[in-house]
């Protein structure tokens, strides 16, 4: 994977190094997951229609994969692109309705960026 150090204006720099806050306050980095097949989601909590549909999408694709003989153990992830209303408790309530395995990571405005 390519990772870009340059900022340009509109478009999000993807991949590369993270450090972040689970739902239950633990500081995770990208090397939790090292190894680990994921799926992750950049949304928010008071996302009217889209995120919710989209967690569902993911919830029935994990469910799927979970079916499949010999397949990886997917992880979802839903990251949060509103790190000031979206508070890990916040979090974690709201996955609630989704796949049992979401983890939910958020952090600050410059760690989400």
């Amino acid at each position: 994977a390519v990772v870009s150090t340059q900022s340009t204006g509109g478009k999000p720099l993807l991949g590369g190094p993270f450090v972040l806050v689970d739902t239950d306050g633990n500081t995770v980095s990208d090397k939790d997951y090292l190894g680990k097949w994921l799926l992750i989601y950049f949304g928010f909590t008071f996302c009217p229609d889209i995120c919710p549909e989209e967690l569902e999408k993911i919830t029935e694709t994990v469910n799927l994969i979970d079916n499949l003989p010999n397949a990886p153990k997917i992880q979802p992830i839903f990251i949060s692109v509103d790190p000031k209303r979206d508070t890990p408790e916040l979090i974690k309530t709201y996955l609630e309705d989704f796949h049992p395995r979401f983890i939910g990571l958020t952090g600050t405005s410059a760690q989400i960026k």
